[in-house]
């Protein structure tokens, strides 16, 4: 019965640990984390450009029509809070981050874990700043800040509930 009850601490703890970081399960085009719910697209670049905030060929735009065409078996995609773009980016740090080594930046650990054309540049998150800021995570970096809604950045889009 010590034993046992030696034990259990420690299998709290690794439990714990293990809960808190994504798990991800790689399908053909999505990413799905089993600890969270949510589902990621693999493709992290699947506009195959920076897109704005609004104007021609804005975030809304093309969240419609990924919804309208059911990407995946899908009609839910929405732009990721920046909750969820810090738990990507501190989970892809996790993974062995040094900043004067480029191969271990987030973009580079992400693309080893398996998703596809993770940019070296920043992305948009869903959350306000201001009337005219919005949050961004530079996957470069790790960093996660608020810039101009009217300058283009890549867009990652998500399925699930909220982290935030």
């Amino acid at each position: 019965m010590k034993k046992l009850l030696l034990l259990f601490p420690a299998v709290l703890l690794l439990f714990a640990c293990s809960s808190a970081k994504p798990n991800f399960v790689f399908q053909e085009k999505t990413a799905v984390d089993q600890n969270t719910g949510l589902t990621w697209t693999r493709n992290a670049n699947m506009a195959g450009h920076q897109l704005v905030w609004r104007g021609d060929d804005n975030v809304y735009e093309y969240m419609k029509r990924l919804n309208e065409t059911n990407y995946a078996g899908y009609a839910d995609w929405r732009v990721p809070s920046k909750e969820e773009m810090s738990a990507l980016i501190e989970y892809a740090k996790s993974m062995g981050y040094d900043r004067a080594k480029m191969d271990s930046w987030p973009y580079q650990k992400l693309r080893q874990l398996g998703f596809i054309d993770v940019r070296d540049y920043e992305y948009w998150t869903s959350s306000r700043q201001s009337q005219s800021e919005i949050w961004t995570a530079d996957l470069t970096t790790g960093i996660i800040a608020p810039k101009p809604e009217a300058k283009p950045y890549y867009l990652w889009p998500i399925r699930g509930t909220s982290l935030r």
